[in-house]
């Protein structure tokens, strides 16, 4: 580099020496001065061009050079395939997996909320009722903006079949809060969202593109929902979405579901706010607990001691991630792979060491070692970072296909780019920092002394021998804390697997449908479709079939205070909250819950007849608890005072309606045929089959569609399917821990295996004069397996301890096991011992089998 830039500084001075003697030799031909250095200066072009010809030579010897440095580098990568293969391995594990997991949690749990300043939202944890949502609007002067939505099923039939879609119950300020603007017309509007408006619908791009075949004018188009004919006004972008929910389209609650609406008990409503600018959430907490007490004031049936909570929106949508969870296992497994990848690269600055001295003492510079170090750093680096951005679109992939319920937004989550390129500028640099030191070092040693110790001496590198160890110890003390936690993960996902959920799941089909309002507004007519369906459905052959307003893992049902007669009056909002199913058919016997006392429900618990209810053992056990609960009577909550009693008839098992790791809630079976709620109108048919099939599901549709062809079949999924579902954020977390957990046992494998393929490398020769004077190759084997076991038992004891600390923060996402599960603990620190043993044998078998002449003959 130094010749090349004083021979282009010495052809710099010949051009100027040329001009100069061009511009005397014109001036004495009698040239004027300025046409004598214009005449000279024109000789400069073909002076210019040898510079640019010997510019390109100069190019073409420095590219001929990184070609022998990149042929050089590659072919000592291919002579020591170990190293290689580990490197690289440990790399793209290092980078790949992590790359992959961190853009999941950059996507969902870190990207800004796609609503402009989104930092301003906030959400209710509880849910409210509409009314509720009309006077915090109304009164509280902390928020701009705020509004509430319930997503329910409703009926599409302008297609060839009707079809369910996903109607999101709204009122005028819900869509204002979240500040996107349509893509297409207006929102619902406060002159829209009272009680008789006019039937107005906004729907989603992907309806408009999908359902409407993206009609070019679609405002003020007819949309026919739950048998009621809706006028389009508005389209939403391509980009919106919601919150949490999933909605096709939007209708105002007043006027798609005006039951619910007026009533300020029915808390259903997910609602939303805005604060003003300037204001904190702790200003509209506080104003917020003032009004939880004025409204339980006022309405003390509907609020009682109700309070509310507002949460940070992103918190709100995020909380059940455990955040702090990710990040440490993606630190711990970034923790391992540098301590291998470390390790790795000072071992071989060792090993080569020596031959970089020779190369010096051959006559070869400081810089030619550089580039040639730089050249084989950087192909280990884009070897290893090429086989991390496969492994990373692999494993996003597989992360994407868990879709947790937790996690609504993975679909969107793409591979992070910004991350994958600092973790390989990072591995670059450690390459290239690890690679340079030896060449550095050797270019500075004596030739010599440095030949000389090339020989038998085992001292050269002992430091960095130790470093090794101390490298390899803390990655087995790091992997035993993920496995640990992974362990822990995967016991108590076994146990809730585990949990009798209170029914038989086998060959269970559940199909949802509603009734609309326009043709089913009545109880009786509400009745006949019930039992003509269940009549039709049930002679299908190797069919039972019964039905239930909400079934159970379905996500949702309906609560209802309950009084009991003879039992003296409580003050109004501290009455029971129990579960209300209705069903009709031999739905006990269908979903095999046990009767446990009593009698189930008989053709003759009709309307007309005395009303009965069957109670799970749950409502005994709070309600009942030294009482026998059958003839006891029991009552919903009504606004007159006035009550139709119904009579306990039978007690039942418990069935897990919210979750297998949620508590069994009090629950009150009836009949549909003696409902008096005209609205709840919505049901579930629950079908026990042989096998479960299309062809069972088409034949079911078939028979709903012969009694009325305006209803939809829709949310149709085994109850396997359901319980699957339920389990799906549990299933999330273990995977993920797993695959870190997974990783950091190969890391750990990888780096022990390495470290004792070294160490008995070094101690050929040592190994040689053992057996020449005696030793036995079991009497080597267990020699290098007791070093190897000593670092692993260092290492797991570290990890023990540091599992036993870490753990406790998991304690919230186990299910039946304590962080200091002992069983577990033993079980993970066995396993990491057997493959850690397991790891060494191989490097020490080999070191057992040479033979005694070959290894004193080792340099």
């Amino acid at each position: 580099m130094r010749l090349r830039r004083r021979m282009l500084n010495d052809l710099d001075a010949d051009i100027r020496e040329h001009i100069e003697h061009e511009i005397q030799d014109n001036i004495a031909r009698g040239m004027p001065p300025a046409e004598a250095r214009y005449a000279a200066l024109r000789s400069f072009g073909n002076v210019t061009r040898v510079k640019e010809e010997t510019r390109a030579i100069w190019t073409l010897v420095w590219l001929e050079q990184l070609l022998q440095d990149l042929r050089f580098g590659l072919r000592m990568l291919r002579k020591s395939p170990s190293f290689t293969t580990i490197a690289v391995l440990t790399l793209a594990l290092g980078i790949g997996a992590n790359t992959a997991v961190f853009s999941v949690i950059d996507g969902v749990l870190l990207r800004p909320l796609p609503y402009p300043n989104s930092q301003q939202l906030v959400a209710m944890k509880q849910n409210e009722s509409l009314l509720n949502v009309i006077d915090i609007q109304r009164q509280m002067r902390s928020f701009s903006a705020g509004g509430g939505i319930n997503v329910m099923a409703m009926d599409y039939t302008d297609g060839p079949e009707p079809v369910r879609v996903n109607a999101g119950l709204v009122d005028a300020g819900f869509l204002q809060t979240l500040g996107i603007r349509p893509l297409l017309g207006r929102l619902i509007s406060p002159e829209d969202d009272v009680k008789g408006g006019p039937r107005q619908v906004v729907v989603t791009y992907s309806f408009w593109k999908n359902s409407l075949h993206g009609d070019p004018q679609p405002l003020g188009r007819r949309v026919t929902l739950g048998g009621n004919a809706y006028t389009l006004i508005g389209v939403m972008p391509a980009n919106f979405e919601l919150p949490r929910e999933r909605a096709d389209l939007f209708v105002s609650l007043w006027v798609g579901y005006p039951e619910a609406a007026a009533h300020r008990g029915v808390h259903f409503l997910h609602t939303y706010w805005r604060l003003k600018p300037g204001v904190t959430l702790a200003q509209a907490r506080l104003e917020m607990s003032a009004m939880d007490r004025q409204l339980a004031q006022q309405y003390p049936g509907d609020e009682g001691d109700r309070r509310k909570l507002f949460l940070p929106l992103h918190q709100f949508l995020v909380g059940d991630v455990r955040t702090p969870l990710l990040f440490g296992a993606v630190g711990l497994v970034l923790l391992i792979a540098g301590a291998n990848f470390l390790g790795l690269l000072t071992a071989r600055a060792v090993a080569r060491r020596q031959e970089l001295v020779i190369r010096t003492t051959l006559g070869a510079g400081r810089s030619r070692l550089f580039r040639q170090a730089i050249t084989e750093s950087t192909l280990l680096a884009l070897l290893g970072g090429s086989a991390g951005l496969v492994l990373a679109k692999w494993s996003t992939g597989l992360l994407l296909s868990l879709k947790p319920a937790a996690l609504e937004h993975l679909n969107s989550v793409e591979l992070d780019w910004r991350l994958l390129l600092f973790v390989l500028g990072i591995s670059l640099a450690a390459s290239v920092l690890f690679g340079v030191a030896p060449a550095w070092s050797a270019s500075r040693a004596q030739a010599a002394n440095a030949l000389k110790d090339g020989g038998r001496s085992a001292t050269d590198g002992a430091g960095a021998f130790h470093l090794r160890r101390v490298l390899v110890g803390a990655q087995f003390a790091l992997a035993l804390v993920l496995l640990i936690g992974a362990g822990l993960l995967i016991k108590g996902f076994s146990r809730l697997n585990s949990v009798d959920p209170g029914f038989n799941p086998e060959n269970l089909l559940t199909l949802n449908m509603e009734l609309p309002a326009t043709r089913y507004a009545e109880i009786p007519r509400q009745t006949a479709f019930r039992r003509e369906l269940l009549a039709k459905v049930g002679s299908l052959p190797g069919i039972e079939a019964a039905m239930v307003t909400d079934v159970p893992l379905g996500g949702n049902y309906v609560s209802h205070g309950l009084v009991i007669d003879g039992r003296p009056p409580v003050p109004a909002g501290s009455e029971p909250e129990v579960q209300s199913l209705s069903t009709m058919g031999n739905y006990f016997r269908v979903m095999q819950i046990p009767i446990r006392e009593g009698r189930d429900f008989t053709d003759m618990d009709r309307e007309g007849h005395p009303l009965v209810a069957i109670v799970n053992e749950e409502f005994v056990k709070e309600l009942f608890p030294h009482q026998d609960p059958i003839g006891g009577r029991i009552d919903w909550i009504r606004p007159q005072g006035q009550h139709d009693w119904m009579t306990i008839v039978g007690v039942v098992g418990n069935v897990k309606h919210s979750g297998l790791n949620q508590p069994v809630d009090p629950a009150v079976y009836a009949p549909f045929a003696q409902s008096d709620e005209a609205w709840r109108r919505w049901m579930a048919l629950v079908i026990r089959t042989r096998a479960p099939s299309a062809t069972v599901i088409e034949e079911v549709k078939k028979q709903v569609w012969s009694l009325d062809g305006q209803i939809a079949v829709g949310d149709i999924a085994s109850m396997d399917d359901l319980m699957a579902d339920s389990l799906a954020q549990q299933r999330f977390n273990m995977v993920l821990l797993g695959i870190f957990a997974l990783l950091a046992l190969i890391l750990a494998c990888v780096g022990i295996y390495g470290l004792t393929a070294y160490a008995v490398g070094r101690r050929t020769h040592e190994i040689g004069i053992r057996m020449a004077l005696g030793a036995q190759r079991k009497t080597v084997l267990c020699l290098v397996l007791g070093d190897g076991a000593k670092l692993v038992l260092a290492g797991i004891i570290i990890g023990l301890l540091g599992g036993l600390a870490l753990t406790r923060l998991m304690r919230s996402m186990l299910f039946d096991v304590k962080p200091a599960d002992p069983a577990t603990y033993a079980a993970v620190a066995g396993l990491l011992a057997v493959v850690a043993v397991v790891a060494c044998y191989i490097p020490a078998r080999r070191a057992a089998s040479v033979e005694p002449m070959t290894a004193l003959r080792h340099e």
